[in-house]
């Protein structure tokens, strides 16, 4: 058996307090990467202060 394409198709099992974690930590990078996001100015804002 080739153990390489069994591995591949491993799921991890986790109990529900791990999942809600891991769920917990990807809202809080994203809501991290909104929050610089929000301090860059656009493309369209940039274009619309070159036109004015």
């Amino acid at each position: 058996m080739d153990k390489g394409k069994y591995r591949k198709a491993y799921q991890e099992v986790i109990s529900m307090e791990e999942y809600l974690k891991k769920q917990q930590k990807i809202r809080e990078s994203e809501k991290k990467g909104k929050e610089a996001g929000v301090h860059e100015k656009s493309p369209a804002w940039l274009l619309a202060e070159l036109y004015v």
